[in-house]
């Protein structure tokens, strides 16, 4: 079979030829449909993003949409041919648990991950591919739906994940901030399914914000940052028509000062949940936080049944995956569907496919 290999970090990525997988006792092979690719992928890869890669060659790639091949010996009520979603977050099981979770074909998450990726080394860039059973999300009812669009299933998930955490309730009011990437826009997708009266997307390019605020003008008012802490803040409070119930930041990269802004414009006993990656430290306003019973936490992915969640909401037609922009690339085209993804952006992302 055909797969993508990277060496190592700052190598360039490969098509080799390599055995189909079998499967462990535990694990699924899946013929891969669909992949998407991350905006930031190129960074991984050359080695700018000091990810913790598998210590041998491996296939890269994190999520995917695919039909099921063959099943290990431990895994049930799982039949061949079935269209599943695989997602890349796995750990150990044992009792006496440390903390060793990994994102398939992506990154390790601590110093003890390299056992996890010894054992799951490769990811969705591949004609099959070979996942942990409890990684699987079967996709049967929505199986119409081309396998390109459900590859937006990472990016969907993702945010919902930081809303269950931030609790959002129908009718509440949200400010999303890094609402012009790729997870950040689709934040404002599911935002809209779960029910939210009012959605403020924050961010600085204002042409996927002016693109967002299309999907339903009467609940979607953007901010365009400034930079300007006050005013952004009263910015967010006018678009939220008061303040927002709670904010869930989504940023890649950047300043803090909109994380602060967007802290100001909640309401008191409001939620703060970050999901970004910004690497600078945050000026935390301690008594104000306190005296207005704010909640900041942090929230990492999303939980298993997530992905079945998102499904029902696109097959009740609540999340409609027809205004994404989606660019397909066969899998052998992988090093340039990597790098032409490099600052895509919104709802507009790239896949690669097994035509």
């Amino acid at each position: 079979m055909k797969a993508i290999e990277l060496e190592r970090a700052g190598s360039p990525l490969k098509i080799v030829e390599k055995p189909k997988p079998h499967p462990r006792p535990d694990g699924v092979v899946i013929q891969m449909k669909a992949a998407p690719v991350l905006s930031y992928m190129q960074g991984v890869i050359s080695g700018t993003l000091p990810y913790m890669l598998p210590p041998s060659p491996f296939t890269p790639g994190s999520d995917l949409i695919g039909t099921v091949d063959e099943v290990g010996s431990e895994v049930f009520d799982l039949e061949p041919g079935t269209l599943v979603h695989a997602r890349p977050q796995i750990a150990s099981r044992g009792f006496f648990r440390q903390a060793d979770d990994i994102l398939i074909g992506l990154t390790g998450m601590a110093p003890s991950s390299d056992r996890v990726q010894n054992t799951w080394p490769d990811g969705a860039y591949a004609e099959y591919t070979h996942y942990p059973v409890d990684c699987l999300t079967p996709l049967d009812r929505i199986a119409i739906v081309e396998p390109e669009r459900l590859a937006s299933l990472m990016f969907l998930a993702v945010p919902y994940g930081g809303f269950l955490s931030a609790e959002l309730k129908l009718g509440e009011t949200v400010i999303i901030g890094g609402a012009t990437g790729n997870f950040g826009a689709h934040a404002v997708l599911v935002a809209l399914a779960i029910g939210a009266s009012r959605i403020i997307p924050i961010g600085r390019k204002t042409s996927i914000l002016e693109k967002l605020k299309t999907l339903a003008p009467n609940r979607i008012f953007p901010v365009v940052l400034n930079g300007d802490v006050e005013k952004d803040t009263a910015s967010m409070v006018t678009a939220a028509d008061g303040f927002a119930d709670c904010y869930l930041d989504i940023t890649g990269g950047g300043g803090t000062e909109p994380v602060l802004a967007s802290i100001r414009a909640i309401k008191n006993n409001g939620k703060a949940v970050l999901m970004g990656a910004l690497q600078e430290a945050i000026q935390i306003p301690y008594v104000e936080i306190m005296v207005r019973g704010l909640t900041i936490r942090g929230n990492f992915m999303y939980p298993p049944h997530a992905p079945a969640e998102i499904s029902r909401m696109i097959e009740a037609g609540v999340i409609d995956l027809s205004v994404l922009d989606i660019s397909k690339y066969p899998l052998t085209e992988a090093p340039a569907a990597v790098a032409d993804a490099t600052g895509k952006g919104g709802l507009s992302f790239n896949v690669l496919t097994d035509e």
